[in-house]
């Protein structure tokens, strides 16, 4: 039950971060640009930034606890799938239906891993 507590955390953290570093980020270089630093979306970037880090030191503990094998899959997979569905929902970036079913195909594999 931990694992998947910690692969849930991990995931939901990295995307979460990613998420908000690739919103922000057009805003903060340009409000760069202009000489302003210290704004709303350069502190948002910086929290991305921090949640990053902070999930790594997740993924060690990740790591300590699961072989590479078991642990890479799992949370490269589930980065995947939570990173298309909130790049689509948050982001409006386009997901295909061939894409889609390449990520079905990756869980499908990772149930597989999972299992063995």
């Amino acid at each position: 039950m931990i694992n998947l507590l910690l692969f849930g955390i991990y995931a939901i953290g990295s995307v979460a971060s990613l998420m908000l570093i690739k919103h922000w980020l057009p805003a903060a270089q340009a409000a760069l640009r202009i000489g302003n630093v210290l704004t709303m979306p350069a502190l948002f970037v910086c929290s991305g930034a921090f949640l990053y880090i902070v999930t790594f030191l997740v993924w060690m503990v990740i790591l300590a606890r699961n072989d590479l094998t078991v642990a890479y899959p799992i949370a490269s997979s589930l980065t995947l799938l939570l990173s298309t569905i909130g790049a689509a929902m948050l982001l409006g970036e386009p997901v295909s239906a061939m894409r889609t079913a390449g990520i079905a195909l990756i869980l499908v594999g990772i149930i597989v891993v999972v299992r063995s």
